[in-house]
């Protein structure tokens, strides 16, 4: 995806968060319903992370893990502010090898060297705070810290006996994003701004990201090697460097309160 239909893409989705910011609008004056819920909100979901641009020419691994939502509304107005925390793996290699020369292949270990993902943003909402169906529009600037761990496993009961870091970058990174939450259930009082409401929230979201260095593991890019004595190392030559822009998908439950 060239730089200029990232842009392209950005641009149209700010557009829509302005026709989104009208509808919100009017939903809010229009809801009689404004005043029952409190103004902080949070939620979790399922992250699900594809790279793009020159990140997807590296690697067309595809990350998993979760995230975390925190917004406070402003009363009266379309407008939530808030930070977005998540955490993803994209790609993971496992090897099983003897504990030590010492004691060959009589006790094995599980080593394990994989590639993460830590996102964090501030985010700047446009959604209506009435109604059951609330879509919404959203710009967001943060970082992306990506790193490349290798852990060693009991065979026997997954404990962790040592870990170390071997690649590690920080990166700006900002972007747009946009989606839709719906109501399954409100509970609450006849005391006005006392209840709660909860949401599923379905969500996409495009990040351009800086440029950072880290590892892949496709078939072509895998950096595992063995070392003289044939144990798995990490080739240094294979790690890679690009804008580490990215598409991010999730489905998860807000509560607001």
């Amino acid at each position: 995806m060239s730089r200029m239909y990232r842009v392209l893409l950005l641009t149209t989705l700010f557009s829509l968060s302005m026709l989104t910011s009208i509808y919100a609008q009017e939903a809010t004056n229009s809801s009689p319903e404004k005043l029952r819920i409190g103004a902080f909100e949070g939620g979790l979901s399922l992250l699900i992370t594809t790279p793009q641009g020159d990140f997807k020419d590296n690697t067309d691994e595809v990350g998993v893990g979760l995230g975390v939502d925190l917004g406070y509304v402003f009363p009266h107005t379309p407008l939530v502010i808030g930070g977005t925390f998540s955490y993803a793996t994209y790609g993971s290699e496992t090897a099983n090898v003897p504990f030590s020369s010492t004691v060959g292949s009589l006790v094995n270990v599980d080593v394990t060297t994989s590639n993460n993902l830590a996102l964090g943003h501030l985010f700047l909402r446009l959604q209506p705070q009435g109604g059951v169906f609330r879509p919404y529009a959203e710009g967001l600037v943060g970082f992306n810290y990506f790193w490349t761990e290798t852990t060693v496993e009991s065979e026997r009961n997954t404990e962790e006996i040592a870990g170390s870091t071997n690649l590690d970058d920080f990166v700006f990174s900002y972007g747009a994003g946009g989606g839709l939450m719906f109501r399954v259930w409100k509970g609450e009082t006849d005391e006005p701004g006392q209840g709660m409401e909860v949401l599923i929230d379905l969500k996409l979201r495009y990040l351009l990201g800086g440029e950072a260095q880290y590892y892949a593991f496709d078939d072509s890019n895998s950096p595992i090697i063995e070392d003289e004595n044939g144990a798995p190392a990490l080739d240094e030559s294979k790690v890679l460097d690009s804008a580490t822009d990215m598409l991010n998908f999730g489905i998860g439950v807000t509560v607001r309160l």
